[in-house]
Parts: C-alpha cells; structure tokens; sequence
C-alpha cells in the first residue's frame, strides 16, 4: 500500500485502487476529509494488507472494493467504530450492515473522530428534528441540525455530485448536495425531480467554501410540500 487518497480510498503497489466497503468519509476539500485520511494513513501506509472481495468485484470509477485486514485488525470496521467513518452499504440487506450500523450509533453517541466536529450526518435523524427555518437562515445555524423549507430553483449535476440549490447564486446561498454513490436511493433524476419544487430539507448545515450545505444520505432527508 503506497498511497492514500482519502479515508476511504488508498493505492496498492501495483497501480490499483482500493475503495473500502461498508463505510463513507468526507470527499477531499471537505470539513474532515484531511482528519479521515491521515488516520488511515498511519493505520496502513506502507504496510502488507488482506484484501476481501464481495460479489461486487469494482465500482463505477473501476476501483477494487474490498474489506481490508492488517493482521487481526478489520479496518473498515475500526474506522467506524473510531468515528472516522460513517456506516455506508447500498444493499440493505448486507451482512455486516448492523455491526457497522451499531459502531457508528455508539461512536456518535460518544462524539469519538469526527463526531466531536459535527461532520457527520447524527444516524437519529432526521424525522426527530421539530425545528423548521427558511432557507435564507441557513448560515445562522452551522454544525445543526434543522429542517429547511424553500423552493429547489436551480440544480446541476455532474459525474460525482448532484446539486440541488435554493438560490441561482449558489456560491453565497444554501445548496444540497447527493454525492454519486448515493443517488441509486433517490428518485430517478433528481436534478429534474426537485427542480422547481417546494421542499422540506433535515440535515446537518455546514460550511463549503464560504456558503451552507447540507449533504443528502438518503431521500427520507428530502418531502415534496404539497
């Protein structure tokens, strides 16, 4: 193991790329990202690793996924239980889903990692979150967790991220961001879906090069106001 690009995603000696399973850390440029990185560095730079496969052999951008062994040690799960990583499976059904699922809910609950720093979407939410504000209250209530009302006006999508903005001025003014990896659990097309639309959004608000955000992980986070 030669290279380490993010928490989440490292280079093998052989010019391979490994995408680690069942977890999710901040994309680079992210509050976090650097805090995520650095622990897997320590963890398993330059040194020999077990590779597990799955049924999934690599992902869309062709990286190997695997679960990964140093000796007795199953990073993945240390990364979620040390609160550098959140739970992430696509399968619900997936086999190690409620170990990792546990982990996190106690490396939440302990603010351990990046939970100390509010990073991390809280596994609790979001239905549970009473308070409602208006989208141009935003950048009053980084490192919460509120709910947002407005109209979607704008979107953009590109290969990795799908915006959903409040404002055509999307560098000073809330966005909502859908990460690749988790737009199969979206409605078909959100970029069209939501435009135009009245929306109630839960979520944790942070700052992203100067202007609010909050990242979607699953659509109960997102209702069409009727």
């Amino acid at each position: 193991m030669v290279e380490v690009f993010d928490g989440d995603t490292f280079l093998l000696s052989n010019g391979e790329k490994v995408r680690l399973l069942g977890i999710n850390t901040p994309e680079l440029g992210e509050p976090g990202s650097d805090i995520a990185r650095d622990y897997l560095e320590n963890l398993i730079l330059n040194k020999r690793v077990r590779l597990v496969a799955e049924e999934v052999d690599r992902d869309q951008y062709g990286r190997l996924l695997r679960y990964v062994y140093l000796g007795r040690r199953f990073i993945n799960e240390e990364m979620v239980e040390r609160g550098y990583a959140e739970s992430y499976f696509l399968d619900e059904n997936d086999r190690l889903k409620p170990r990792f699922d546990s982990l996190q809910l106690i490396a939440c609950r302990n603010r351990r990692g990046l939970w100390a720093f509010n990073v991390f979407q809280p596994p609790e939410t979001p239905k549970k979150v009473a308070k409602v504000i208006s989208w141009q209250e935003a950048e009053k209530y980084y490192y919460q967790t509120v709910t947002v009302e407005g109209e979607i006006v704008r979107t953009h999508r590109t290969k990795k991220v799908c915006f959903l903005n409040f404002h055509p001025d999307y560098r000073r003014y809330l966005s909502c961001v859908i990460f690749a990896s988790d737009l199969p659990k979206f409605p078909d097309r959100p970029e069209r879906y939501y435009l135009k639309k009245r929306v109630r959004v839960t979520g944790l608000i942070k700052p992203y090069k100067g202007a609010p955000e909050i990242i979607l992980k699953n659509p109960q986070q997102i209702e069409i106001v009727r």
